[in-house]
């Protein structure tokens, strides 16, 4: 099998390989032409709006990662009350039981 049946069958096969060659080679380009100042303005504000809402994105996902984990981990005063709940009524249970032998 030649190599150009065989790249021509794995593009076939994966057509994705041959998206992200295609957008590799438009960035490619893209890097390499000059940037025009008119280019700049136009493109500048819509940039930075779109680095504000990702910053804000990931610190809203910050947050509620940090409500999650602080609702899974438990208070340690709540602890200490389940705690003595618990033994006290492990005690009782034992009184109970000695009581009735």
């Amino acid at each position: 099998m030649s190599t150009e049946t065989e790249t021509g069958s794995r593009l076939a096969e994966n057509p994705a390989l041959l998206l992200a060659g295609g957008v590799a080679v438009g960035v490619l380009i893209g890097m390499l032409l000059p940037r025009f100042d008119r280019e700049k303005a136009a493109l500048e504000p819509i940039g930075r709006k779109l680095a504000d809402g990702a910053a804000a994105a990931v610190q809203a996902a910050k947050e509620s990662g940090r409500t999650q984990i602080e609702s899974l981990i438990p208070n340690s005063d709540a602890t200490k009350e389940r705690v003595s709940a618990l033994f006290g009524t492990v005690i009782d249970a034992a009184k109970d039981a000695t009581a009735k032998r």
